[in-house]
């Protein structure tokens, strides 16, 4: 669809923004040709412009969301850092945390069920102290998840999700 700059400026100014899908895409377009007389076709020494319209990239179908992550990114930073490290690759302290990422984890994880993992973490994790909510366990496990490149999703994982029966892999 070529728009002269002015009209697309004035689409832009009108809230015509990217289409989020095939439907908006369509009602943006006629809302742009319906504007088009307003502004003019090309006279004025306007020069035409090329829109495309963005297609709207569906979210990833991950076991966890991008905001649980973060949240669990906080419970990590205060209650696992210390002892697993902050790259998650493991501590070189005294208590030699094994790794939450990278080859050492996969060595140690690969082919188990995030589950199990989960569990683990919930009955040992932190050695010696009290331990953390089941929601912060979830949340530190989408941490996790999200810096071993997993993909974030829609909804945030639970105990009862079904990825928490998945293997772990690394992601390809």
């Amino acid at each position: 669809m070529n728009l002269t700059a002015a009209s697309f400026l004035l689409c832009l100014a009108s809230g015509v923004g990217v289409a989020s899908s095939a439907h908006g895409a369509v009602a943006a377009a006629d809302v742009i040709h319906g504007l088009l007389p307003l502004v003019g076709q090309g006279g004025s020494g306007a020069r035409p412009v090329n829109v495309r319209f963005a297609q709207r990239v569906p979210v990833a179908n991950g076991p966890y969301t991008a905001s649980q992550a973060e949240r669990g990114k906080v419970v990590y930073e205060q209650s696992c850092s210390t002892c697993h490290g902050s790259s998650l690759r493991g501590g070189a302290n005294e208590f030699a945390a094994p790794a939450l990422a990278g080859p050492f984890f996969y060595e140690k994880w690969s082919g188990r069920p995030l589950g199990e993992l989960f569990r683990y973490a919930v009955e040992n994790m932190p050695p010696d102290q009290a331990r953390l909510s089941e929601a912060a366990y979830l949340d530190v496990m989408a941490y996790v998840l999200q810096v071993l490149k997993h993909p974030a999703g829609n909804t945030d994982l639970t105990a009862d999700s079904p990825a928490m029966k998945r293997s772990i892999e690394a992601p390809k």
